[in-house]
C-alpha cells in the first residue's frame, strides 16, 4: 500500500461525498420560502473549497468551516466556536432610522470580513499542513517510485497556486511533517562519555521537541566504544534523552551483545612455568620460567578483565585483546613487528566467540571483511562509511519505516544522504548556521536535494528560510530554559 493509499485509508471515514448532487449543489429549504420577501431564508452558503487527499488528479478544495474532514488529523487545526452571525442579507429591523441602518449594515460587513480572514487562516494553515505532508512524502519514497513522486509533485504545485491565489505568494515554510507510524533515530558517530554544551543541548532540545510531539526518538551510534552502554545510561540520567529510548550501535549489533544472552567471562592463559607479578590493583604481569613478560593483564574497577597485551621476547608488543565490561572477549588488535605503535589489523568477535569483522590497514587485504556466524565471508568494504550504510540499509533499519536525524557536523553525513534513494528518511540538524559552512552552503544552494531542516534557533530557521533556494520544510527545535540563579 503507498504512502497516499495509506492516508487515503486512513481518512476515508472523516470524508463527505463529494460525488454526491446534493452535497456540491445545496438544495434549499423548501418549506422556508419568504413570499414576502420573494426568496429563501436559507443562510448563504460558503462556497470556499475543500482540501482533501483522495484524488491527486482533482483540484485541491479547502475545508469547510468547523469541519473535521481535513486530510491530516494531527496538523489539523483547531476551530475556535463560531459566535452567531449577523445574516448580512438580513434587511435592517423596521423602526430603525437612518443613522441605526447604516451601524447595521457596517456591523455586517465587519462581521463578513472577520470570517472571511478566519478562513483565509485556517486554509492557509491546512495548504502548509497538506504540503508539509507531499513533502514528507518525497522525502521517503525511493527514486524508483516515480508515479508517487509524481503525484506528490504534483499536489505541491496545486497546493502552491492557491496560496499564490489567496496569499499572493507561495514562499511559506512549513513545519515538517511527523508521521507517527515511523520509527526516529537520532544518529551520532559516537557517545562521548563526556559531551561539551553544545552536544547536550542538541540532545536535549532534539528529545524535548519530539515530546512534544508525542514522539520518541531512539538513537544509533557507529563507534567502536566497549563503554557506550555505560554512556547511554548516563545521558538518560542526566535528561539528555528519553528514559524510555534505547541506544542500537553498530558494533554491538554485529557482535551478538544486544541479545543479552550470558556468556561466561574470559580466562587468562596460563602455562604452569609462568608466574605474576603484581604491579597495581588493576594490573599484573604475567612472566614465564626465564622471567621475560608474556602478558600484561588490566582489569577495571570491578576487577573484569579489560585488557591483555601479548609479548614477544619480553619486550615486543604482538597483540592486545579487548574484553566488553562483561570480561567478554571483544576485539584483538595485531601490531606490526617493526614499529609498535602501528596497528596492521583488528578482528571483532561475537559474544560467542566468533569472528564477525576484521579491519586491515595493509595493502594485501581488504579493508573489511564481514563473515556470518559460520564464518563465512559476506561481503568486503573499503571505508568505514560504506560499512555503515550497508548496516542500516540491510539490518539495523530493514524491518522499519525510518527517519533519522543526523548533524551536519557528522563524519558521514553525506553518505548518509545516499539512504533516501531506499525509502529512508534523512533530516539535517542545524544548530548554529555559523558551523559547517561548505555543508550549510551546498544546502541552501540545493545541492544536496534536502527539503526539511531541524534548526536549533528561530536564527537558523530565519537564515535558512531568507538565503535557501529551494523550498524547506523547518521545524526549529524547543528551546531550553534558561535556569536563573539567585544571588
Amino acid at each position: 500500500m503507498s504512502f497516499f493509499d495509506r492516508k487515503k485509508k486512513e481518512n476515508d471515514d472523516n470524508y463527505s461525498d463529494l460525488n454526491n448532487p446534493s452535497y456540491q449543489n445545496p438544495q434549499p429549504d423548501q418549506n422556508n420560502f419568504d413570499q414576502a420577501q420573494n426568496q429563501y431564508n436559507d443562510a448563504q452558503m460558503n462556497n470556499g473549497t475543500q482540501f482533501g487527499g483522495n484524488d491527486f488528479n482533482q483540484p485541491s478544495q479547502a475545508a469547510q468551516p468547523g469541519s473535521n474532514d481535513y486530510f491530516f488529523g494531527q496538523n489539523q487545526p483547531q476551530m475556535q466556536p463560531q459566535q452567531p452571525q449577523m445574516d448580512p442579507n438580513q434587511n435592517p429591523q423596521p423602526g430603525m432610522d437612518s443613522g441605526e441602518e447604516w451601524q447595521y449594515t457596517e456591523q455586517n460587513l465587519q462581521n463578513t470580513l472577520d470570517q472571511s480572514a478566519d478562513l483565509k487562516s485556517q486554509l492557509r494553515s491546512q495548504l502548509l499542513a497538506d504540503r508539509s505532508y507531499c513533502n514528507h512524502i518525497l522525502r521517503n519514497v525511493g527514486s524508483d517510485q516515480v508515479d508517487e513522486r509524481k503525484q506528490a509533485t504534483d499536489r505541491i504545485d496545486q497546493i502552491n497556486a492557491s496560496l499564490k491565489e489567496w496569499f499572493g505568494t507561495d514562499e511559506m515554510a512549513n513545519e515538517i511533517y511527523l508521521d507517527a507510524n515511523n520509527d526516529y533515530y537520532i544518529f551520532t558517530d559516537d557517545l562521548a562519555a563526556n559531551p561539551d554544551s553544545d552536544t547536550t543541548n542538541m540532545w536535549q532540545q532534539l528529545t524535548m521537541t519530539m515530546a512534544d510531539k508525542g514522539l520518541l526518538a531512539n538513537a544509533i551510534s557507529v563507534t567502536y566504544n566497549d563503554q557506550v552502554d555505560e554512556a547511554w545510561m548516563n545521558y538518560q540520567n542526566a535528561g539528555f534523552v528519553d528514559g524510555n529510548a534505547y541506544l542500537l550501535n553498530m558494533y554491538n549489533d554485529l557482535q551478538g551483545r544486544n541479545m543479552n544472552t550470558p556468556v561466561a567471562p574470559a580466562e587468562i592463559p596460563f602455562d604452569a612455568d609462568y608466574r605474576v607479578q603484581h604491579v597495581s590493583d588493576k594490573v599484573d604481569k604475567i612472566l614465564d620460567a626465564d622471567d621475560k613478560l608474556v602478558m600484561e593483564v588490566s582489569r577495571n574497577a570491578n576487577h573484569q578483565l579489560q585488557i591483555i597485551r601479548h609479548y614477544k621476547d619480553g619486550s615486543q608488543l604482538l597483540s592486545r585483546d579487548i574484553f566488553d565490561v562483561n570480561g567478554v572477549i571483544s576485539a584483538t588488535q595485531f601490531y606490526d613487528h617493526r614499529n609498535a605503535n602501528k596497528v596492521v589489523r583488528e578482528n571483532f568477535y561475537r559474544q560467542d566467540g566468533t569472528l564477525v569483522l576484521i579491519k586491515s590497514y595493509t595493502a594485501e587485504e581488504p579493508y573489511i571483511q564481514l563473515f556470518s556466524e559460520g564464518n563465512v565471508l559476506i561481503s568486503t568494504f573499503d571505508n568505514d562509511e560504506d560499512l555503515i550504510f550497508w548496516w542500516l540499509k540491510n539490518q539495523a533499519l530493514k524491518q522499519s519505516t525510518s527517519t533519522i536525524f543526523v548533524s551536519i557536523n557528522s563524519e558521514y553525513y553525506k553518505k548518509l544522504l545516499e539512504l533516501r534513494d531506499y525509502g529512508f528518511e534523512v533530516i539535517p540538524i542545524i544548530m548554529k548556521q555559523s558551523e559547517n559552512a561548505q555543508i550549510v552552503s551546498d544546502l541552501i544552494e540545493g545541492k544536496d536535494k534536502v527539503n526539511a531542516v531541524l534548526a536549533g534557533s528561530d536564527q537558523v530557521n530565519t537564515y535558512l528560510n531568507k538565503n535557501s533556494k529551494n523550498k524547506l520544510d523547518i521545524t526549529t527545535l524547543k528551546e531550553l530554559d534558561t535556569p536563573i540563579y539567585k544571588e
